[in-house]
């Protein structure tokens, strides 16, 4: 029976692969990303993952349904062709996964946004069960959205619909945002952006945060908890860039259940209740609250939703 599946969620800074069976994720491995060395660079580690996951629990390609992956960057499904990257894995475009796939394990392949496979993994198994109508909001090396509505994934004629949420301008005169616009949500609050600020900041030299390892915003919530003034002072700007990008999203696509995932949700009793209250304040919604959430499936949510899409043909 072909009834195991490999999902891959391939981030910016880790690549999570999973082998699911059932809806359910029975073995997973989770590596550093190579993604500024290219996607090509990546496909010989993934592949020697995948079948590591393979062997360790007494499978073969023969037992596999299908492989699916979620990519940071636009993409046509239904070509399963990677359309556009915004730096990470920035040789994609040339590749043709598909036949990597059938090349390795001559199984079925689906492709699309990854952060639309964090979505529907969150609509089917996580925090946005109940609802029909859910926007989702990952934070991470980049801000990641998608959106469901009435019980149908977004995509848009050009596939770019509902995931270009990190995107929203929230200053129009701010920062340069590596995807060409400015005062993007994530030119101020994805992880990528953080560290440039901090460095640059006047602040910076006096900061605690000058002498950490990794300036990430594990770093910075906990500098944050110390009373480091700058780690508090971005931790707060974050807050405030993170439900106003939640607020436009809201308006744009009149969701009943926002759902927020990414490392920060390990910090979900910081974050969460400023950005509902923040939300509930300023975003027009006459006819009732929506339900800010905290994603129930972490790093698992991109796995989950992706095998599901290959599986139901979403």
């Amino acid at each position: 029976m072909n009834d195991y599946f490999i999902g891959i969620d391939l981030g910016g800074t880790r690549v999570k692969i999973g082998l699911v069976k059932d809806e359910q994720i029975i073995s997973k491995i989770v590596v550093p990303a190579q993604s500024a060395n290219g996607l090509a660079a990546s496909l010989p580690f993934i592949t020697k993952y995948i079948n590591q996951l393979l062997k360790s629990n007494g499978l073969s390609s023969s037992d596999l349904g299908g492989v699916a992956l979620g990519f940071p960057g636009l993409v046509d499904p239904f070509q399963k062709r990677i359309l556009s990257t915004n730096a990470k894995y920035d040789d994609a475009l040339a590749i043709d996964l598909e036949s990597w796939v059938k090349e390795q394990w001559n199984v079925p392949f689906f492709l699309d946004n990854d952060a639309r496979m964090a979505a529907v993994g969150e609509w089917k198994f996580g925090a946005g069960k109940g609802t029909d109508n859910l926007v989702v909001m990952t934070i991470g090396t980049g801000i990641g959205t998608s959106v469901i509505i009435e019980g149908k994934l977004l995509r848009g004629k050009h596939f770019q619909a509902g995931c270009l949420g990190g995107h929203f301008s929230v200053q129009y005169h701010g920062r340069q945002c590596n995807c060409g616009n400015v005062g993007c949500v994530e030119a101020y609050a994805a992880t990528w952006s953080i560290k440039e600020r901090i460095m640059e900041d006047v602040e910076y030299a006096r900061s605690s945060l000058s002498s950490a390892a990794v300036i990430d915003f594990e770093a910075l919530l906990l500098a944050a908890d110390k009373g480091d003034a700058l780690a508090m002072r971005m931790q707060q700007e974050c807050l405030d860039i993170w439900a106003t990008g939640i607020i436009n999203l809201i308006h744009a696509y009149d969701p009943e259940v926002v759902v927020v995932g990414g490392g920060v949700m390990n910090k979900k009793e910081k974050v969460l209740p400023y950005i509902t209250e923040r939300v509930h304040k300023h975003a027009w919604c006459p006819w009732g609250r929506v339900a800010i959430r905290a994603t129930e499936l972490l790093s698992d949510a991109g796995i989950l939703g992706a095998v599901y899409c290959l599986q139901h043909q979403v």
